[in-house]
């Protein structure tokens, strides 16, 4: 996540920067729409990059929030094996079968 952070800081400044150097360098460079008059590059730039910002940072809370919730649902399901485990044991203990001339392990001399 914090790669991803990082990564996102970067691009963030990178556009930035980019949208400073248009800025600088064609202040007069402008795209219009209908009826309206010529709107500068820049600002379509920067405006689609906080458009941008505004759609990542309603995702990662959402991606967040649903990769919590499926981790919650696999805590549960884990429990849930372990308890039906723990029953199985109960019901269907083991027994060692004893050969007579021989001594089960980890029992010394009987």
């Amino acid at each position: 996540m914090r790669l991803l952070a990082w990564l996102f800081t970067l691009v963030l400044l990178s556009a930035g920067f980019l949208i400073a150097a248009l800025a600088l360098s064609y202040p007069e460079a402008g795209y219009g729409l209908f009826g309206l008059g010529p709107f500068p590059l820049w600002a379509w730039a920067l405006l689609f990059l906080v458009l941008g910002a505004v759609a990542v940072f309603l995702w990662l809370p959402a991606l967040h929030l649903r990769a919590a919730a499926e981790k919650r649902r696999l805590k549960k399901e884990l429990e849930a094996a372990r308890k039906a485990l723990e029953e199985y044991k109960r019901a269907h203990p083991e027994e060692l079968p004893r050969i007579p001339d021989r001594e089960p392990e980890g029992e010394v001399g009987a």
